[in-house]
């Protein structure tokens, strides 16, 4: 390249300056070139008069045109995670890679993968390594479904709103997600009966039945301080007086410090917290959720309980739950891990507005799952996909 003509700090001429020596530059950038790979099939003829073709190599069919891994993976990655409806997203790879597709070709390539990992047995390899963890987080969130479930016995839609529930690690290592036709308790709760181990979620009920029934396994549940923060936030904006203030910033602060607590024993790798400073912080929550009781349980309200009671009482109620982090410090005080997990359902949804049926809903689910999890394991798109549909898909083991 010809060299700088002026200088970049005071303008001055670089004519006849002197060398200082060259840097470097680089452009990346990919060259798409479709191409084709045409088999001969070598046919014979049986004595039965029977003709036979050999199969192609790749799967295909005799005297028909297929379209090879890359392909596949597009159709399946713009849909699948870039949340394009199937329509846009045969546009989409004919503007990157200058192939016609049809709108078929991009249901099918997710309906095969999809197959692929269900013969393989990927969610069933999942849901087992995942209740092998010692700790998961849960959530769900509700999705809209043209085409409702029926119930076989009636033959009368499933009543209630689809859902989409994300199991995940803290960590995010391994995630599961899951159509749900309902968010009844005992279908939001199916997956994890049998859960040994602590469950972080959010303050919906229905986790509570792993606690609650006669064959319960579940150690203990952390409810997600994230949650309950924001809660507080809503409560204090409601007012009325400094006294909301007050005690829903105290509640707050006291979770705070309980976690900087968590982590500082940690990171001198104590096994628990001093016991006198875990006493005073709970002193402080506990005060202060009395005080948020004794506020607001006359306070009118439109809907009954004013909502600084109703958060009040229920802080009272699970707090062992909530503080469970501080007894138990391989236990992360948020379920983030899990509201980050059903986003993508969120995304999606946003985008194409819908699935048409909870059939296509569980097959996004599924795809959603194992390319979310193979890539937190290192592997590209296009190596997920090309293993599975060579029979040999990734599969996460206890």
């Amino acid at each position: 390249m010809d060299p700088p003509s002026a200088c970049r700090g005071c303008g001055t001429d670089l004519a006849g300056a002197a060398d200082a020596g060259t840097t470097w530059s680089q452009v990346w950038d990919v060259k798409i070139i479709p191409w084709r790979t045409e088999y001969l099939l070598p046919r014979r003829r049986c004595g039965c008069t029977t003709t036979t073709t050999a199969r192609p190599p790749d799967g295909g069919t005799v005297n028909s045109i297929s379209f090879g891994p890359v392909l596949n993976t597009a159709a399946v990655a713009v849909t699948a995670f870039g949340n394009v409806p199937t329509e846009r997203a045969s546009h989409l790879i004919k503007i990157l890679y200058g192939q016609d597709v049809s709108a078929g070709f991009v249901d099918r390539a997710n309906t095969r993968l999809a197959a692929k990992l269900t013969e393989a047995g990927f969610g069933e390899a999942m849901l087992a390594a995942l209740l092998a963890e010692p700790v998961l987080t849960a959530d769900e969130s509700p999705v809209q479904v043209v085409t409702p479930a029926v119930d076989e016995d009636t033959g009368l839609p499933v009543p209630g709103a689809p859902q989409v529930l994300a199991i995940r690690t803290p960590d995010e290592r391994l995630a599961w997600l899951a159509g749900l036709t309902s968010r009844s308790y005992d279908t939001v709760i199916a997956a994890l009966r049998t859960f040994a181990g602590h469950l972080i979620v959010d303050g919906y009920g229905a986790y509570q039945r792993l606690l609650s029934s006669a064959d319960a396994v579940l150690v203990g549940i952390q409810q997600c301080c994230q949650h309950i923060m924001r809660r507080c936030r809503g409560v204090a904006k409601l007012g009325p007086g400094s006294l909301q203030t007050w005690w829903t910033g105290e509640v707050t602060s006291a979770l705070t410090d309980a976690h900087t607590a968590v982590q500082a024993a940690h990171t001198a790798q104590q096994p628990t917290l001093d016991p006198d400073l875990l006493a005073t912080l709970r002193e402080r929550y506990d005060k202060a959720v009395d005080s948020g009781i004794t506020h607001n349980r006359h306070r009118d309200w439109h809907t009954g309980n004013h909502p600084g009671y109703t958060l009040a009482t229920w802080l009272k109620t699970h707090a062992e739950q909530v503080w469970h982090f501080t007894k138990h410090l391989n236990v992360d005080w948020t379920s983030n891990a899990a509201e980050r997990g059903v986003k993508p359902a969120k995304r999606h949804q946003a985008v194409s507005g819908y699935w048409q049926t909870n059939q296509t809903l569980n097959r996004w689910c599924l795809i959603q799952s194992y390319l979310t999890t193979t890539r937190n394991h290192g592997l590209t798109v296009l190596d997920a996909i090309t293993r599975a549909h060579a029979g040999n898909p990734w599969l996460p083991a206890p």
